[in-house]
C-alpha cells in the first residue's frame, strides 16, 4: 500500500527542533513579562514554570552577556539568540533533508 508522505511524521527531528526551540523562546517571553511584576523568588507556579524551563538558557546568556546589562533584559536577549539558533538550524536541516518542502497544488 503506497501513501502519500505525512507532512509532520515523516520529519520528527526537524518539528521537534523547530518546536522545542519555539516552546523555549516564548517562555523567555513570559519570564521577562512576569519577570517585570514578580520578586525572583515567588511562589507563583506559572512564574515557577517559566523559571524551570528557561534557566538554562538565561544563565547561558547572562554568561556571555555584559554585567552591565540589567537581569531583567537577559530573557529578551535569549528570545533573540534562540531566534537565531532557530532559523539557521531550520535552514541546515533544510539543506541536509530534514525539513519538508512545499509543493504546487499538483505535487511532484
Amino acid at each position: 500500500m503506497t501513501g502519500t508522505p505525512n507532512f509532520v511524521f515523516d520529519y520528527p527531528v526537524f518539528f521537534l527542533f523547530v518546536y522545542g526551540i519555539a516552546v523555549v523562546q516564548w517562555t523567555c517571553i513570559g519570564r521577562f513579562l512576569l519577570g517585570a511584576i514578580l520578586p525572583m523568588d515567588s511562589p507563583n507556579y506559572i512564574w515557577r514554570w517559566f523559571r524551570l524551563l528557561t534557566d538554562w538558557v538565561v544563565a547561558a546568556m547572562r554568561y556571555v552577556t555584559p554585567l552591565y546589562v540589567r537581569p531583567l533584559w537577559i530573557p529578551l536577549i535569549a528570545f533573540f539568540w534562540l531566534g537565531l539558533v532557530r532559523l539557521v538550524g531550520s535552514f541546515v536541516l533544510f539543506k541536509l533533508g530534514l525539513a519538508p518542502t512545499l509543493s504546487g497544488a499538483g505535487g511532484s
